[in-house]
């Protein structure tokens, strides 16, 4: 198995929802993949123990008995179940895989507990540090939970909803400056909105419109599996956006704070 391999199967393990794919694989890759698992141990949140665990490899357990069928005209030949175990609860968390000898592909088809379960703590993170508003934070969370049982058109549509609404944040955050009225901004396109605020943007404006079209191709006119191959792309993104952008208002509070108080006590340092 090559490294690149190693590591593409590695995040459908640990990051992608089901339905999920890797391409260009060999039978030899899904039998090394399977047979040793992609790693002994596995860093995830466990659903019972509610706290982070180290999940040790335990098993394999092949059900090629079921042989070869055919679903949504894709033919397998090979199923496997990929188990390992929390230290703590001793409760088991399972992955199964099928390796599509035809297309040369390996699919992930189910995870128990599912992704969403096993990867809150990704975004606790950002709540607990309060690097992201709670809002964003709930909107994000159901984002994660439709992706993780391969539901990505869904996923996008509620990233698009943070997008929008931190862009209407921005908005209302500096509307004395920006010199229109709210309803007057509702009713411009992406772009114009994009215009308009960009002074007040914490990074270079010019990710946010690609970002809202990807965001809104997702939606409209790409498949799940398209939204699929972006997601771990964009959700990162955007996230990422929503804790400079949060920075930043604080990082303009602390300066309007020390202004102030300067202001007050100018007269007594004379």
């Amino acid at each position: 198995m090559t490294e690149e391999i190693k590591n593409a199967l590695g995040n459908l393990l640990i990051n992608q929802g089901v339905y999920s794919k890797v391409v260009n694989v060999t039978d030899d890759d899904f039998v090394e993949f399977t047979s040793f698992g992609y790693s002994n141990t596995l860093d995830l949140f466990c659903p019972t123990c509610k706290d982070n665990k180290t999940f040790v490899y335990d098993t394999v357990k092949d059900i090629n008995e079921l042989g070869i069928f055919r679903s949504n005209s894709i033919n397998y030949s090979k199923a496997r179940i990929l188990v390992y175990r929390c230290p703590t609860c001793k409760k088991y968390l399972f992955y199964l895989f099928y390796y599509n000898y035809i297309k040369n592909e390996i699919i992930k088809l189910a995870q128990y507990p599912s992704l969403y379960d096993v990867s809150r703590d990704n975004l606790k993170k950002y709540q607990k540090n309060d690097l992201i508003d709670k809002e964003s934070f709930s909107q994000l969370y159901k984002a994660e939970e439709c992706a993780s049982i391969g539901y990505y058109i869904a996923a996008y549509t509620y990233m698009r909803r943070v997008y929008e609404a931190l862009l209407s944040s921005i908005f209302s955050q500096n509307i004395d400056k920006i010199g229109i009225s709210e309803a007057d901004f509702k009713k411009l396109r992406s772009d114009e909105k994009l215009n308009k605020i960009k002074d007040y943007l914490a990074i270079d404006d010019e990710i946010y419109l690609p970002l809202y079209k990807l965001l809104s191709a997702g939606i409209h006119t790409m498949s799940e599996e398209q939204c699929c191959e972006d997601y771990e792309v964009l959700k990162p993104i955007l996230i990422d956006i929503l804790a400079e952008q949060k920075a930043k208002k604080e990082k303009e509070a602390k300066r309007a704070n020390i202004k102030d108080l300067y202001s007050k006590r100018k007269g007594e340092m004379k």
